[in-house]
Parts: structure tokens; C-alpha cells; sequence
């Protein structure tokens, strides 16, 4: 028998076991009243003859006897008890040096301690990269590894390739799969491989029946329409069950109409998501009814005025439900900013639909908009100011109706900057807000508030020649004439605040 298996002899028993008592009596003792310590006497004393016993036992079962340990250290480190912990590792020593649970518990000891450097030694000596190792050590290290990234399942394709390694070395040990498996689904998926994916969250679904909402949609990704129904019938059972337990159980209520939305049911999907608004004016309904409300314009056919009179009426819904999603005002840019044929007729359209009262805050929107593109300012003011009257939280509103108010024979500068404040409050990530405002605090000559603003959005901007001859503007006025060639030369030579955008 090797050291790591070798049993204990009568002598070690009797020490260990005498060693045992003491610390567990010390324990007992010092952690209770001394009013409660007769009382559990009896028992302490069954406890110390079972040990005793025990010591008696020369061929007794030490494999047992470290589970039993190895049980005792999580729990105690778990607690964060390391002061038994650490007792509990120096008994595993003595039983299973050098064995691999002891090293593993040495490891989460250091772990608990503050001791990364040593813990995380320790953990990679037991779990090898490329090898096989302790299935919770390579556990430990893929676990690390995903903490240490972010987005967690975004890392660089060599990081998650280790993460990959260590996950399925860890599945030797079914302690880990309800965590390894949709992790190593969600890793697969960044690669591209919907197929592992599917065979992962497969395997993890049954224990977690939330997953199959995922499934579906990796077996819809996957075009495997039989697999997709399964699991988006085991889907829909688990969260309408949610449900009628709680109906204000948000994140099932969600889930279960992204299922309807999977499956092409999306007015089931609308009512499912508007029942809950009317329980509770949550912000990820509002998200998700949102999306809904998207997939649906997606369905219509714009090419004729009723059926493009439907998408507007559509997407305005969206907006009332999330005002500042960058996703609807997107899509309503479109209509405005299009260079294909269809434009000029769209146009025409948008006129159309104002005359019939259909979708009036969208449409005044959007044909202020095509007029502030034409150079139109007083008609483009005029209907931007009956959408704002309608509706005052749209971000693309906010910001075209800001920059028409610059233009005129009369500007309201001031005015325009608070609209443009507002606008970038509600949409920071969208860069042409905060451009729009830099215009403007230019117009106002505030040029050291307009250069953070411009340089903050000059990259990968469209209207990168307007923004370097504004850039050009603000840096004569704050007297670098070197840098004000610079952004001159790269405009194009224009060097005039522009009145387009």
C-alpha cells in the first residue's frame, strides 16, 4: 500500500484520536453557556466513546474517514471557520499525504487566507493546461479564468480555449455539471459552435429546466426545427408553471414570451408582457415589449401606405414603451436618412399618414427630420415642435429639435442646449447627441466645454470633415493656432461652423 492509502497504526490512532477529543471538547465547551453544558453532556460523551472506539479499529475504513474530512473543511471554510478548517486540513495531512483532495483543501485554505498566489500554484499543479487533473481543481482554474474576463464568455479565443479544457476535465466529477455545462454551452457559442452548445445545454436542461429557453434558441440558431419545438414546449411548460405560481414573477414572465417570440406567436408574446405592465411598471417589460413590438414592424411590408402606416404605428408603440432605446430610433433614422429611391416617395407617404392622424408623434418626428435634411429649418422646427408636445423623451427628437433651433435668422442657443442635455442624459452611448452639443456650446463660444465633447466623438464619426472645421473654429478661439491648421487641413480647408450636419 502506497503513503497516500497507508493506514494508521494503533499507536497513531491513539494519539490522533486523544488529539481529536481535546479540540472538539475545547470547542463545545467554550462556545456555550455554562448553564447549557450539562445538558449536552450525554451527548459528549457518546460522541468521545464513538472515538474511542473507533481508535480501537485497526483496519478500519480511512477512505471514509477523509471523505468524511474533506466534507468537514468545505464546511468549515464555507463558514469561514479556518480555525477548523485548518485542524481538519492538518488531519487530512496525516491521512492522505500527499493525496490530491488534501492538496485541493491546502488550496481553498490558502484561498480563504488572502493567499492567491499560493492557492492558485497549488491549483494549477493539480490541473494541468494541456492534461487531466482534480476534476474541482479544474474547476477552481476555469472559474478564475471566466472571473477575470468581461464580458465572462468574450475572452480572447486562446483564454477560452483553456477556460474549454478546464470545464470538461472538471465533468469527471457530476458535482460540477450543473455549472460546467452551460458555461462550456456559453463558450462554445462565442466560437461559433452551436452544435456543442446544443450537446452541453442538452445535457444541463433537465436539472435546470430555465436552460431550454437557451436551447431553443441554439436548436432555432441551429435551423433544427424539431429539436426547437421540444425544447421550446419544455420552455414554455417551466415558465407558464412560474407564472401561475407567482404572476409577478418578472424574469419568467419575460422568458416566457421571448418563448412565443421564438416560436413566431408574437401577439401571444405582447399580451403576456402587457398582463405584467399592468401588475407592475417594470423596466425590462417595458425592454422586452419593446423587442416584441420591433419583431413585428419586422413582419410588415413598407412598400405601400397602409402597410407602412402599420410599421410607423409599430415602431411608435416601441417608442412609448422605451423612449431612449437606441435600437427604435434607429430604425426610425432609416426612414429619414435613406438614399434609395424609395425615399422621396416615403416622404410623400409620411404627409400622407400626418393628414390621416395616423402615428402623429412618430410621423411629425420623421418629417421634421427629412425637412431639417433639406435645409427646410422653419418647417422642420415647426414639426419638431408638435412631436416634442407629444411626446418629450425621445433622444432623437431631442437632438434634431436642438440643432433646428440653432439655425434661423433668430437661434435659441440656450434653449437648444438644454434640449441637447437632455438628449445625451438619455442616450450617453449614442455619440452624434453629445456631437450635436458640442455644436452647439461652439455656437455659444463655451470652447473649452465644445472641445471635450467634439474630440470625445470625432472617431469613427460620419461627419468627420464638419466636426474637424468646428474643431478648427474651437481651437483659434482658445489660441492653438498649430492645432487649429491641423483640424482645418482635414476638414478640407473649410474652416466655417457649419450650418448642416
Amino acid at each position: 500500500m502506497n503513503a497516500r492509502q497507508r493506514r494508521l497504526s494503533w499507536p497513531e490512532r491513539l494519539l490522533w484520536t486523544a488529539d481529536l477529543i481535546a479540540f472538539h471538547v475545547h470547542t463545545w465547551v467554550f462556545t456555550r453557556r455554562l448553564g447549557l453544558l450539562a445538558q449536552g453532556l450525554p451527548a459528549l460523551l457518546l460522541a468521545v466513546g464513538f472515538l474511542v472506539l473507533w481508535s480501537g479499529q485497526g483496519d478500519g475504513p480511512d477512505r471514509d474517514l477523509i471523505s468524511r474530512y474533506d466534507l468537514a473543511v468545505e464546511r468549515a471554510m464555507a463558514s469561514d471557520d479556518l480555525v477548523s478548517a485548518k485542524v481538519y486540513v492538518r488531519k487530512l495531512v496525516l491521512l492522505d499525504e500527499p493525496g490530491p483532495r488534501t492538496r485541493y483543501a491546502l488550496a481553498r485554505l490558502a484561498e480563504h487566507e488572502g493567499d492567491l498566489p499560493r492557492a492558485s500554484r497549488l491549483m494549477s499543479d493539480l490541473a494541468p493546461y494541456p492534461g487531466s487533473g482534480y476534476p474541482a481543481a479544474h474547476f477552481w482554474v476555469a472559474q478564475r479564468l471566466l472571473d477575470q474576463q468581461s464580458p465572462r464568455f468574450a475572452g480572447p479565443p486562446a483564454v477560452n480555449q483553456e477556460v474549454i479544457h478546464h470545464l470538461e476535465q472538471s465533468l469527471q466529477s457530476p458535482d460540477n455539471r450543473p455549472l460546467a455545462h452551460p458555461w462550456l454551452a456559453e463558450l462554445y457559442l462565442a466560437q461559433g459552435d452551436a452544435e456543442q452548445a446544443a450537446k452541453y445545454l442538452e445535457e444541463a436542461a433537465p436539472q435546470r429546466p430555465e436552460l431550454y429557453l437557451q436551447l431553443a434558441e441554439v436548436q432555432l440558431r441551429r435551423q433544427d426545427n424539431v429539436r426547437f419545438q421540444r425544447a421550446a414546449k419544455q420552455a414554455l411548460d417551466y415558465f407558464q408553471t412560474r407564472v401561475a405560481a407567482d404572476p409577478k414573477d418578472v424574469a419568467a414572465r419575460i422568458a416566457w414570451a421571448r418563448v412565443c417570440s421564438l416560436d413566431g406567436k408574437l401577439d401571444e408574446a405582447e399580451k403576456i408582457l402587457q398582463d405584467g405592465l399592468a401588475m407592475s411598471d417594470d423596466a425590462s417589460l417595458r425592454q422586452s415589449l419593446t423587442q416584441v413590438y420591433l419583431a413585428m414592424a419586422d413582419r410588415v411590408d413598407g412598400n405601400d401606405l397602409r402597410e407602412l402606416g402599420k410599421r410607423l404605428e409599430l415602431l411608435g408603440k416601441a417608442l412609448r414603451a422605451t423612449p431612449d432605446h437606441p435600437e427604435v430610433v434607429n430604425r426610425l433614422a432609416m426612414f429619414v436618412r435613406s438614399s434609395e429611391p424609395l425615399a422621396d416617395a416615403t416622404r410623400g407617404q409620411l404627409r400622407d399618414l400626418l393628414a390621416q392622424g395616423q402615428s402623429p408623434a412618430t410621423v411629425h418626428l420623421l418629417v421634421g427630420a427629412t425637412a431639417a435634411a433639406d435645409g427646410r429649418w422653419e418647417r422642420a422646427t415647426l414639426h419638431l415642435e408638435q412631436a416634442y408636445r407629444l411626446n418629450s423623451r425621445l433622444p432623437a427628437l431631442l437632438d434634431h429639435l436642438a440643432w433646428a433651433l440653432t439655425q434661423g435668422e433668430t437661434p435659441e442657443l440656450e434653449r437648444a442646449l438644454r434640449l441637447a442635455d437632455e438628449a445625451v442624459k438619455l442616450a450617453a452611448d449614442q455619440p452624434e447627441m453629445r456631437a450635436t452639443r458640442g455644436r452647439i456650446l461652439a455656437r455659444l463660444q463655451r470652447w473649452q466645454e465644445a472641445l471635450t465633447d467634439l474630440e470625445a466623438v470625432l472617431a469613427g464619426n460620419d461627419e468627420q470633415a464638419e466636426l474637424h472645421a468646428v474643431l478648427a473654429e474651437v481651437y483659434t478661439a482658445l489660441g492653438d493656432t498649430e492645432m487649429a491648421k491641423r483640424h482645418q487641413t482635414l476638414a478640407g480647408g473649410n474652416s466655417e461652423n457649419s450650418k448642416s450636419r
